[in-house]
């Protein structure tokens, strides 16, 4: 197999003059061909080697999605440097355990802010020589020991060298060192090698056709692995397909009209908002749009009525989100399955998938043409999924880890004798061969009375209420089951006068009685649908939601449980 460079410069001799990337640039999208960014990388390689980037050394990126984060990464690559991704809203801190663990020699940074954060550290990592960065407010860099240098210094740096750079690198050479996104703990340096990476993103557009037509929107963090192998590797290094940058998650639904993607890349928080935003719309319109659009989700696929409901209704609201989605990605948690059939009443197919860091990370994958709403599909041509005894699932494949950076104690752990890695999540297998996913290992909840509870399943059925947000459910070792429960602030304020609410503020209404009684009744009707064991028995309500700014969240958006119940614990401990 190719390593990720040389499969890149292939595609890149078969389609020069396409568009690989799209960036903005002062309100406007630019382009930039193949061939150009070819040219940029090789060239930037050039520029790493004069810098001291040798074979085997780290580069980190802490960076958000740009053309740069492309160029460093597959220029690095070709020197046989390993790229440590770092995401961007990670603390100085978390930061600086990832530089000093992975033995980082340079930094690419982004901005002023992601500058600043790498600041208040810097001088305490004692590997890190060379910071470079891209775009700077101000240029005072104190009294910094590493040398700092522009982006495009570097780049002008390896115009100097005029003779090709010998490869030397191999597939199973260490590509990259991906920081797991630490829900239960510190993060551990996952080491994935080119094949790794590129058998895993060769797999995927077998298993979900992409091609060189295809146009992607990208705003899902690059240095989580589901967007670098899914959303990068897969569409932009094997298919030639075109990658355009969203703003930020903010102006994702502004990005989708501008660039019209056939394919999107996401997580399930994202199409619950999305689900939120079309109801929030047809409930703040007249009362006949409202019946239309009702009447619309009741119609059956393939019938002449549906046709009209997707003339009427469905269509428009395709054209909102760019209007030429072929299909959409799930992946990083469960996806609700009742948001699944949703979404494909509007015509917007979701196809499901499942994987972790430590497997490049995809397993399983729904086919377009064979969708099972709530399964993540059926393995990657290639992989092998085993259930062991006490339903943990057990994956071995070409996909898998070479191990843990610097802690082998950890890996044998993990990885057994017979090559099965024990990915600590619990499922089963259809007898067609779709994996179901039921909970992780180490979140699942032993209450005292010797029963277990799945957290994310109820979580799930709680988030499917329009009053709620977000919700974390707790009760490990005790007698019963609590959650914290985050309202869907604009869904109550809409029902304030039928609520009988005196105030529209959050931080008032999380104590108002009124409300809390409205929660716990609406609690109840889910807890119908539970074991008696599985049932809520008590919740505080919060007035704001949980947050990546305050690491409660995951950059795939899934609960740092353990942070979430720090952070609330007093009120947490009242419940008991």
């Amino acid at each position: 197999m190719q390593t990720i460079h040389q499969k890149f410069f292939e595609t890149a001799q078969t389609f020069p003059g396409r568009s690989a990337l799209k960036y903005k640039h002062q309100n406007a999208y630019l382009s930039i061909s193949f061939s150009e960014l070819e040219n940029k990388i090789k060239t930037l390689a050039k520029g790493f080697f004069n810098l001291g980037l040798k074979k085997g050394e780290r580069l980190a990126i802490l960076s958000e999605n740009r053309p740069e984060w492309v160029m460093a990464d597959l220029a690095a690559l070709s020197l046989g440097a390993v790229v440590v991704p770092v995401h961007t809203t990670l603390s100085p801190g978390i930061i600086k355990h990832i530089l000093e663990n992975s033995g980082s020699r340079m930094i690419l940074v982004s901005s002023q802010e992601q500058f600043n954060k790498l600041l208040l550290v810097a001088k305490e990592i004692s590997g890190l020589e060379a910071i470079i960065y891209a775009n700077l407010d101000q240029t005072d860099f104190g009294n910094l020991s590493q040398k700092i240098i522009s982006f495009n210094e570097v780049l002008n740096s390896g115009q100097e060298i005029k003779t090709e750079m010998a490869d030397q690198v191999q597939a199973g050479d260490l590509a990259s060192i991906i920081y797991t996104s630490g829900t239960t703990a510190l993060p551990k340096g996952v080491m994935l090698t080119h094949h790794n990476l590129m058998f895993d993103a060769e797999a995927a557009v077998t298993a979900v056709a992409v091609d060189e037509k295809d146009i992607l929107l990208s705003f899902l963090p690059l240095s989580h692995v589901l967007e670098r192998t899914a959303g990068y590797y897969a569409p932009l290094v094997c298919r030639g397909s075109c990658i355009a940058y969203a703003e930020s998650p903010k102006t994702l639904v502004n990005n989708l009209r501008e660039i019209k993607p056939t394919i999107l890349v996401a997580v399930p928080r994202i199409f619950e908002k999305v689900h939120v935003s079309i109801w929030d719309k047809v409930k703040n319109g007249s009362k006949l749009k409202y019946q239309i659009f009702i009447w619309a989700l009741k119609q059956e696929p393939k019938t002449f009525t549906h046709y009209i409901a997707d003339r009427l209704v469905f269509k428009k609201i395709r054209q909102s989100l760019g209007g030429r989605l072929r299909y959409t990605i799930s992946g990083g948690a469960t996806l609700n399955h009742r948001l699944a059939r949703f979404f494909a009443r509007l015509g917007l197919v979701i196809t499901e998938g499942y994987g972790l860091t430590e497997t490049a990370p995809i397993i399983s994958v729904n086919r377009l043409n064979n969708i099972k709403f709530g399964t993540v599909g059926q393995q990657l041509p290639g992989v092998e999924i085993k259930i062991a005894l006490d339903k943990e699932i057990l994956v071995r494949g070409p996909n898998v880890m070479a191990g843990y950076y610097n802690n082998s104690a950890m890996t044998q752990e993990v990885i057994d004798a017979e090559g099965w890695f024990h990915t600590g999540d619990l499922g089963f297998l259809s007898s067609e061969g779709f994996l179901i996913i039921i909970g992780r290992k180490k979140e699942m909840i032993s209450l005292s009375n010797g029963k277990i509870a799945w957290p994310e399943q109820i979580e799930l059925l709680l988030n499917d209420d329009r009053f709620f947000a977000q919700s974390m459910v707790l009760g490990d070792g005790r007698s019963y089951l609590t959650a914290v429960i985050v309202p869907d602030w604009q869904e109550i304020k809409r029902n304030a006068a039928v609520l009988g609410l005196p105030t529209l503020e959050p931080a008032s209404l999380v104590s108002e009685p009124k409300l809390i009684k409205t929660f716990y009744d609406r609690i109840e009707k889910i807890n119908n649908q539970l074991a008696e064991w599985e049932r809520i028995r008590k919740i505080v309500l919060l007035p704001d939601e949980f947050s990546q700014e305050k690491d409660e969240l995951t950059p795939t958006l899934k609960l740092r449980r353990h942070i979430i119940e720090n952070h609330y614990q007093s009120q947490i401990d009242k419940l008991y």
